[in-house]
């Protein structure tokens, strides 16, 4: 049986920064490094609103609770795919053994970043059905749900789901 992620912080004994620090260690793996700039600036260009995306990110770097939130909703979706989870781990202990020193700005940017990639890529559950019409044809349906947390995290992936206008 696998460990779940809460088993797994609970056995490393993280806390609200080690947490933070290892979603920032998972998404630079998953982006080579990109720069906190290039982050910023292609979340908010992503954004329908870039000023409703500050105002959030600004959220973000105020309240600890919703970054440490954002932080864990990165690393818990990315843990629930078995191919991930090495990497999971890997950033938690990576975390948990280093002692960085990174703005608060900066780790909000990184959550920002990371709900932006929830918010396009992240899936809770995806469908496809395939059926037969009765013309001989076929037709695809794909049903697709992604993760929702509370709080402004919800309004900031909401900001992201929205079409382009």
């Amino acid at each position: 049986m696998t460990e779940s992620l809460a088993a797994f912080l609970k056995h490393i004994g993280a806390d609200a920064d080690t947490v933070q620090q290892a979603a920032r260690y998972y998404l630079a793996a998953h982006t080579d490094d990109l720069d906190y700039e290039t982050m910023r600036d292609e979340a908010l260009a992503a954004a329908p609103d870039a000023a409703e995306a500050e105002e959030l990110l600004q959220l973000l770097t105020s309240h600890s609770e919703y970054l440490e939130q954002g932080a864990l909703l990165i690393l818990s979706t990315a843990w629930e795919e078995p191919e991930e989870r090495d990497m999971v781990r890997d950033a938690l202990l990576d975390a948990k053994a280093k002692l960085p020193v990174i703005e608060v700005a900066t780790l909000g940017i990184v959550v920002m970043y990371g709900m932006y990639l929830l918010a396009t890529r992240g899936r809770k559950k995806h469908k496809k059905v395939v059926e037969r019409r009765p013309d001989g044809s076929f037709k695809e349906s794909v049903e697709t749900e992604y993760f929702r947390p509370g709080n402004p995290l919800s309004a900031l992936i909401q900001l992201f789901n929205q079409p382009p206008q």
